[in-house]
């Protein structure tokens, strides 16, 4: 019984940010239940690596594109390509960012115009030129479609700017104020998209670092944090799988804070 809910065969998702920290333990973990993938990324780079580190048979349920979630002639090829090649979707997840970090004083308009494309326009414009993809995969399915939206710990609550060795390092004011409306776009959608065939939530990790982060900031991170740790991407791709299986069938229109209690002070 566990199994079937679990069992991803013949669905098909589209990722953005597909071969970040995240994004390519999430994509693996999708592919081993047996998931299709368009696996969007903005680097050529990540690209080469992810595939080299996949093993054949996973490579061959997956479709790589090169876009820039940044420019809105990127997002209009992709859509167009995803809706000439694919008869339908059965969820997206939404988990592409990029941006400048730094204090108030250093942040330019221009920052939070990329910051509000990415985070915000981008997730808006696929779901609104996929919906009907969605629909149709819900509808061969015979289940609901999944939209997960990757917000942040900092779209819920301020960045201490004591954790950080240098200002200019400082998690930037555009991040946390477009995750926080990632969180209310979710909430909308939820309610306004087609809730008997598309659900649509959000997931707002905590500190999930790369590994070239220094010991002592890696410290200060963890003593921010109940458990006294930061989190594996595994700990976040898990819950991600969750809210796309029909586990989470009646989940619809939350946000899911993993972050090992940061929230919860």
């Amino acid at each position: 019984m566990v199994m079937k809910y679990l069992d991803l065969k013949n669905k098909i998702f589209l990722l953005t940010g597909g071969t970040g920290n995240i994004g390519k333990v999430t994509a693996k973990e999708i592919l081993n239940l047996g998931g299709k993938l368009i696996i969007i990324s903005s680097s050529k780079k990540n690209i080469k690596n992810f595939k080299n580190n996949l093993h054949n048979n996973l490579i061959n349920n997956c479709e790589f594109i090169l876009a820039d979630l940044n420019k809105n002639e990127d997002i209009e090829f992709l859509t167009k390509k995803i809706k000439k090649n694919y008869k339908y979707l059965n969820g997206i997840i939404n988990n592409a960012y990029s941006g400048k970090t730094g204090p108030i004083k250093n942040i330019k308009k221009n920052d939070f115009i990329q910051a509000t494309n990415l985070n915000l326009y981008a997730p808006f414009k696929i779901i609104k030129d996929l919906k009907n993809l969605l629909i149709k995969g819900a509808m061969k399915m015979k289940n609901q479609s999944s939209i997960v939206n990757i917000s942040s710990m900092y779209g819920m609550v301020s960045p201490n700017k004591n954790i950080y060795n240098l200002l200019k390092n400082l998690n930037p004011i555009q991040y946390g104020s477009t995750k926080a409306g990632l969180i209310q776009m979710t909430k909308y959608l939820a309610c306004n998209l087609d809730p008997k065939k598309i659900r649509v939530n959000c997931i707002s990790p905590g500190p999930i670092p790369i590994n070239t982060i220094s010991k002592n900031f890696l410290k200060k991170l963890s003593n921010q944090v109940p458990m006294n740790r930061v989190g594996k991407p595994i700990e976040v791709a898990l819950p991600i799988i969750f809210l796309l299986t029909d586990f989470s069938s009646y989940l619809n229109g939350t946000n899911i804070p993993v972050d090992g209690g940061w929230t919860a002070w």
